[in-house]
């Protein structure tokens, strides 16, 4: 008998892969990756950038008896099988093993499935292929270029923000998209608006039925006038439309839509689902997670049409197609069960596994189904007062894929309208009319499901290290985690501010193109050496700024004592401060950085010792640019972070205090300095001119949406 040693990723997988081979098979784990880039040591970084990026990979310390075990089984072998995962990670693991079989004389043959099936096996030991260089030198260009990253601009943020800071190429970027989620929810202003519903009632028929005014109502007047008119009104029916409304079959899952839908149904994080998920593939119950095919092979779908007809659903005439964005995907599969006979509630299995196996099982039925069809009744009531309400009605006709997938969605309630006709008089019965007072709401905070949905949008990084990605923001200083999502820290919003205005990398474009070029090199239409070089040349010029600038001087002279500035850092960006910052003057001057040089930004500040900083009582510097507004900060910022208003010239009404301009709901208004004690708004007297929204005089906020609109 051939006794042949099959090599897997995942210890999790032996024992049923033993058992579908059987006699003469030996399987070991490599357990994960058994090689990586050697650790930095005295500046090294593990990649000899000079000869041609080539990498320095040492054997990993926890893996060396995991390699004696692999090597001492593979002598007695008479064949070898590298069964590694077919994605970039599981191409540079069977190199990684081939590199440690290099003394061993015996044939060594690479093979992959999808599936931990007899079947699928099988077919893999008697069909292997051969070992993928290009797809080795995708995984390992993206290994370097984030060891790069990582190992030069970790140091240079820790230096420069003194603290013990990391950074890293996707992750990095995904901070990037808390950061600027968040900087939209506040400068976001609420836009007032209300609405207006009637309830009605057929006559003879006790049913109420809501009737709304169809158009937004931004002004309180005019609300109200409209809310007399219906309450004074007689109605009747002026038309009615029926139409079907298809909620299209979804399709089946992939590892970023199986992390998504765990999240928002299940409540589970992204790296729990794949830990259920991983077990689930090595007990050979689905196929391979780690996918961004939509594609089924043909004999699952027949499958799948076979069980939803012998269980009484229907199913098209056709089975269901679903696209990939890339046709190059459909060599791969979308997850599903392995026998979509094993039913979710006859096999058992523990907690997690088990529902994350059901909503595989459901989802991937569910793509096979016919849609949903609701009944939809659009009526629009005129009222004698000439203006025109809608109601609608919805019900369910054909729940299509919503019976398989009802655990795991939100079933539509039924609205049903009572039976009108064109012409028929309704009238107006308790509570009659009612105005609601509403507002815009903020873009939400990202949560686990948008995050990743928005990280596959935007193409940064692949769908399997999102749950990484999401780990690593998670578990640092840069954001924290709460039920309403992720708030960036002031140190994750400074990390950004800082990457961002010097490196490329922070770009959404540049992430996306390198995942483009690492993929070119896993087809074979680019090569390792050229993206690296290409990847290298601009990231040396970007960090050599940047580590040059701090300490650089700025050509400009202090504004208090006329020696020297040089560029420093605070939370907020650069600024240029006096030499002698630290040991007795304390002058500043606001600068941009653009290219690598240094510009003064807006106009020259001047310190008015007139006006006292209510903290440290040192001179205030005006301030055009503030959020709602210009201000007054103390003079020793950022080592004090004193504020004033400016005020109007004109005391409040109601306590007698100084009255500032300032934005409120989008218009500009008096409010008094004494908040919260006193929370007066007056309108601006007429006439009265604001110096700060003068374009001539002042540079308003470029990014106050609502100060540009008034400007133009």
């Amino acid at each position: 008998m051939v006794n042949s040693l099959v090599i897997v990723e995942s210890p999790g997988k032996v024992k049923t892969i033993s058992k579908i081979l059987g006699q003469g098979y030996t399987v070991r784990p490599t357990v994960g990756h058994i090689i990586d880039l050697a650790k930095g040591r005295g500046g090294d970084i593990g990649v000899n950038i000079q000869a041609g990026f080539v990498p320095k990979y040492e054997v990993l310390a926890d893996k060396k008896d995991v390699i004696k075990a692999i090597i001492d089984t593979a002598k007695s072998a008479d064949q070898i099988f590298v069964a590694s995962d077919a994605d970039r990670e599981g191409e540079a693991i069977s190199f990684h093993v081939l590199s440690q079989l290099k003394d061993i004389d015996k044939p060594i043959k690479r093979i992959d499935f999808n599936e931990i099936t007899k079947k699928a096996i099988t077919y893999a030991i008697e069909h292997p292929r051969e070992f993928n260089k290009n797809l080795f030198d995708a995984q390992q260009a993206r290994r370097v270029i984030d060891r790069i990253v990582g190992f030069m601009v970790s140091p240079y943020l820790s230096k420069k923000l003194l603290d013990t800071l990391s950074a890293g190429r996707v992750q990095s970027v995904a901070l990037r998209l808390i950061v600027d989620r968040e900087r939209e929810i506040e400068s976001f202003i609420p836009e007032v608006y209300y609405n207006i519903n009637a309830t009605l009632t057929k006559k003879g028929d006790s049913n109420k039925f809501i009737a709304k005014y169809p158009q937004r109502i931004e002004q309180e007047e005019e609300a109200n006038n409209i809310k007399n008119d219906l309450n004074i009104s007689s109605y009747k029916v002026l038309d009615i439309q029926t139409k079907d409304n298809i909620r299209k079959t979804p399709a089946p899952l992939i590892t970023s839509t199986l992390q998504q839908e765990a999240s928002t149904k299940l409540k589970f994080k992204a790296d729990r689902t794949m830990k259920a998920a991983q077990e689930l593939y090595e007990a050979g119950l689905v196929t391979y997670i780690r996918t961004d095919s939509v594609h089924n092979s043909i004999e699952s779908i027949t499958a799948a049409r076979e069980y939803l007809t012998k269980n009484g659903y229907k199913i098209p005439k056709v089975h269901n197609e679903f696209a990939n964005k890339d046709q190059a995907q459909n060599a791969h599969e979308a997850i599903r069960p392995t026998d979509i006979n094993t039913h979710p509630d006859k096999v058992v299995l523990e907690g997690d596994k088990q529902k994350i196996y059901k909503l595989i099982w459901c989802m991937f039925l569910s793509s096979q189904m016919n849609p949903a069809i609701f009944d939809v009744v659009k009526i629009t009531i005129l009222a004698s007062k000439g203006h025109k309400l809608l109601s609608e009605g919805k019900i369910l006709r054909d729940s299509g894929w919503m019976s398989i997938a009802k655990p795991f969605i939100k079933q539509d309630k039924d609205v049903i309208l009572p039976p009108l006709s064109v012409g028929d008089v309704v009238d107006l019965v308790t509570p009659k009319v009612k105005l609601e007072k509403s507002q815009t709401k903020s873009p939400s905070r990202y949560g686990d499901a948008s995050l990743i949905a928005e990280l596959e949008r935007k193409e940064i990084g692949r769908p399997s290290t999102y749950a990484s990605i999401l780990t690593k923001i998670a578990t640092r200083k840069y954001v924290k985690e709460t039920p309403k999502g992720f708030f960036p820290t002031d140190l994750g919003k400074t990390v950004v501010d800082d990457l961002k205005e010097l490196f490329s990398f922070m770009d959404y474009t540049y992430t996306a193109d390198m995942e483009k070029n690492l993929d070119k090199i896993a087809d074979g239409k680019s090569d390792y050496l050229s993206v690296m070089t290409e990847f290298f040349d601009k990231f040396k010029v970007e960090f050599q700024k940047a580590r040059g600038l701090q300490g650089m001087s700025t050509g400009f002279p202090c504004p208090k004592c006329g020696d020297d500035t040089v560029v420093r850092k605070s939370q907020f960006g650069f600024f240029a401060a006096c030499m002698k910052y630290k040991s007795g003057c304390d002058g500043i001057i606001n600068i941009s950085i653009e290219d690598g040089k240094i510009y003064k930004k807006g106009r020259e500040e001047k310190i008015d010792n007139n006006i006292t900083c209510p903290e440290c009582n040192a001179g205030m510097v005006y301030r055009p640019d503030g959020r709602f507004g210009p201000f007054y900060s103390c003079s020793n910022y950022p080592r004090c972070k004193g504020k004033r208003k400016i005020p109007f010239g004109k005391k409040c009404s109601k306590c007698g205090g100084e009255l500032y301009a300032t934005l409120f709901s989008g218009k500009l208004k008096l409010a008094c300095m004494e908040y919260p004690k006193c929370k007066n708004i007056e309108n601006l007297p007429d006439g009265a001119k604001v110096d700060w929204l003068n374009p001539e005089q002042v540079t308003p906020p470029t990014y106050h949406k609502k100060v540009e609109k008034l400007l133009k």
